[in-house]
């Protein structure tokens, strides 16, 4: 007995980072559904780009309708290329991320994350400093859709505004880094889930973050989409394959 109480405190606060990949973000979801049905707890979930919005819908309870977004997914449904046509908040590069931002005001809803038993927490870039920006709810509250959307907002998307700075993709930073933000705010295990990794920046978090015993790494098991391709044909197998990779992962890891 004693042996079991010595184990079960090991770990007592686990954190989840999910991190960006635009279109590979679907893989994340399949990665939620196997920690849900194993009952695997969470007590905290910071997210990056596509990894802000997969972690708000965990936070809410709504993954299964995240789920269905992801599977019914297309290009139409995130950006277009009318730059003058837009949300007014919205300043847009390349490609106009209306849509997406539309789409976000539908699904996330503020207070249920507030609410939530879940701590939660997102990076994006601060263009006007230029310097990444990690906040959590608390500090969100108000404005809690512009910033989970400025965290998803692809370079080629351009910039939100919120109080009078610029903000973009957390990913321009890292897609990683939340991961080293456990210590800080008293987490003692991670859960670290990432589709993609491509900066140098990510590579050598993820090199550090691969030496410590307790950071648990989920990565694709086969290849993934360009980051701007969302297909739900795409999504369908990316969350087959994040389910099975988590459960080969995690089952040999906590024995889920």
């Amino acid at each position: 007995m004693i042996f079991i109480l010595i184990s079960i405190s090991i770990f007592s606060k686990t954190l989840l980072v999910l991190g960006g990949g635009g279109a590979a973000g679907a893989y994340e979801i399949g990665v939620l559904k196997y920690i849900t049905e194993s009952n695997i707890e969470i007590d905290g979930v910071y997210g990056v780009s596509a990894g802000a919005l997969n972690g708000a819908g965990f936070v809410m309870g709504k993954l299964d309708e995240v789920e269905n977004l992801w599977k019914s997914i297309n290009d139409e449904d995130i950006f277009n290329f009318n730059t003058e046509n837009h949300v007014s908040k919205i300043k847009p590069f390349i490609l106009n991320p209306s849509p997406l931002y539309k789409l976000l005001k539908k699904i996330i809803s503020e207070d249920l994350i507030l609410k939530s038993k879940y701590d939660y927490g997102i990076l994006t870039f601060n263009m006007t400093d230029f310097k990444p920006v990690f906040i959590r709810k608390e500090e969100m509250k108000g404005k809690m859709i512009d910033y989970i959307f400025a965290s998803a907002s692809y370079p080629l998307f351009g910039a939100i505004e919120i109080d009078g700075k610029k903000y973009t993709d957390g990913g321009v930073f890292s897609n990683t880094y939340p991961a080293l933000l456990a210590d800080r705010y008293g987490y003692d295990r991670v859960i670290a889930v990432y589709p993609v990794i491509d900066l140098p920046t990510d590579w050598l978090i993820y090199s550090i973050l691969k030496t410590k015993k307790n950071v648990i790494i989920i990565r694709p098991s086969d290849s993934v989409p360009f980051p701007l391709n969302f297909s739900a044909d795409y999504s369908e197998k990316l969350i087959n394959m994040g389910y099975n990779d988590a459960k080969e992962i995690l089952s040999k890891k906590i024995g889920r």
